[in-house]
């Protein structure tokens, strides 16, 4: 899919990967709705992407509530009369025993996969009505294609994406709507700080951690090749970006 002059949604646009795709895609020419609960953050990142020369609007969105992610899609395609590209990323960490120390489970999990197929399920209607195709990327995690002790309802959650993910490469053929799933190791995002500055630090040193504009470029590939429909993309710090097949 070429990008410039298409229509996009990108949810956790306030900071982070979402924040970096969101200027990503303005710098090729896309308008894009920046959907997030961060007011102040959300329009910081439309100030980026209006440096960049990009068409940017902010919409605050609770992904968790249907009503919120339905108008950010609504909004794309009344302000810019089309939507092509959703980029569902927001989410949340959730490093817990799980057996001693549950937490707030069941948020992970609405947040992390049940807002992701709300999401993807309103941005396929959107697109069907407008009968000109698109393309979905979905975040998921490295984690979800490993097993993590430590945080097992997270890793669920991001296993959940990349099969509901791959379960829909049907799509392509049906709609011309492809949809795809990234599954970045960490990220220096605000997420990260959760491993404290002493960690985070040395990992930045080592190369041992990936930046937003890492993802965002799989993010902007996955978009372009209109050879991937269903397809899951990795990306490491040591391999760059690659196919899993899983």
């Amino acid at each position: 899919m070429e990008i410039e002059g298409k229509a996009a949604v990108v949810s956790g646009g306030a900071s982070g990967i979402g924040r970096a795709a969101a200027v990503a895609l303005a710098g090729r020419g896309a308008k894009v709705v920046v959907a997030d609960l961060d007011e102040e953050g959300g329009r910081r990142t439309v100030e980026l992407a209006s440096k960049k020369g990009g068409v940017s609007v902010f919409r605050r969105c609770d992904v968790t509530k249907t009503g919120d992610l339905g108008s950010a899609f609504a909004l794309a395609a009344k302000r810019f009369g089309r939507l092509d590209i959703a980029f569902n990323n927001a989410g949340i960490g959730g490093e817990n025993l799980f057996a001693d120390d549950p937490g707030d489970w069941r948020r992970i999990v609405e947040i992390d996969l049940v807002a992701v197929i709300d999401a993807t399920r309103l941005a396929v209607r959107e697109m069907r009505r407008a009968g000109n195709g698109g393309a979905i990327v979905n975040t998921a995690s490295l984690i979800g294609l490993w097993p993590m002790p430590d945080a097992p309802v997270y890793a669920a959650a991001k296993a959940g994406v990349v099969n509901f993910t791959r379960s829909l490469g049907y799509l392509v053929e049906e709609s011309g709507i492809r949809v795809n799933a990234i599954c970045p190791e960490l990220v220096d995002t605000p997420m990260a700080l959760e491993l404290g500055e002493e960690q985070l630090g040395e990992l930045r040193r080592s190369g041992g951690i990936l930046t937003p504009e890492d993802i965002a470029a799989g993010v902007v590939e996955l978009i372009e090749d209109d050879s991937r429909s269903g397809a899951v993309m990795q990306v490491t710090s040591s391999g760059g970006r690659e196919y899993v097949t899983v």
